[in-house]
């Protein structure tokens, strides 16, 4: 079942286009950056909730939440893409990213992005170690639930087209495709043990209680819109929104 979907980021996006028009040559980069990315985060994050939404949107063994921004008590954030409640309290983060031009991931495990424009590839900060930051505030937010030591397992999502580079020696089998995880998910009982496991999601009936778990998470999110515009020096309620 379904309790949050993804924010609605279309009105950063207006304010952003407004700036665009009216910011002089200086700002103008940093703008279309952040634009750029916006909305290949926006379109990888609909696209992989589409698939997941149609394969456990009528389910009644796992609460899905999508878009999920936690902030644990010392400051710190965790924006979590997609997180799975299953009802052996076991918890997923499903973490999309959009990489339109391919992605390598060395032998010493570290991740790098096409850049089209350097006509090179350029380090990135692992997404892994990101997901290890998001399993830390999440149990956070799971203390107060006497779920602080649940299992969380994890894994990075991406864009159906994107292209891969892998090593031999790191092990990546975390970071597949989007539309990969959905199949591995529905045939699970072939799957790697931690697809096993996901694919149980579609073989147990959900406890009334995970869907008050997934509810008094989604009483902890905190929107990033707030932190996108600070960023161009905006406030959340500033009369030119």
């Amino acid at each position: 079942m379904i309790y949050k979907d993804n924010d609605n980021k279309m009105p950063v996006v207006a304010i952003l286009m407004r700036m665009l028009a009216l910011a002089g040559p200086d700002k103008r980069p940093l703008i279309e950056r952040e634009l750029r990315m916006m909305r290949a985060g926006i379109a990888t994050e609909r696209e992989a909730a589409a698939l997941i939404d149609m394969y456990l949107k009528d389910s009644t063994r796992s609460a899905v939440v999508h878009d999920l921004r936690l902030v644990s008590n010392d400051g710190r954030a965790a924006q979590i893409d997609h997180l799975l409640i299953h009802r052996s309290r076991r918890f997923y983060l499903l973490d999309t990213k959009h990489f339109a031009h391919g992605l390598r991931i060395t032998e010493d495990g570290d991740f790098q992005r096409w850049d089209e424009a350097a006509r090179q590839f350029a380090p990135i900060p692992s997404p892994l170690d990101e997901l290890t930051r998001q399993i830390s505030t999440l149990r956070d937010a799971l203390e107060p639930l006497g779920l602080d030591d649940a299992p969380v397992d994890t894994l990075v999502l991406l864009a159906p087209n994107a292209r891969i580079e892998r090593p031999r020696r790191f092990d990546s089998a975390r970071v597949i495709k989007a539309d990969q995880f959905m199949e591995r998910l529905n045939n699970g009982r072939d799957a790697a043990p931690m697809q096993t496991a996901l694919g149980n999601l579609n073989r147990t009936r959900m406890s009334d209680s995970i869907g008050d778990i997934a509810h008094k998470l989604i009483a902890l999110h905190r929107p990033s819109t707030a932190d996108t515009l600070a960023r161009f020096g905006l406030r959340r309620h500033a009369p030119e929104l």
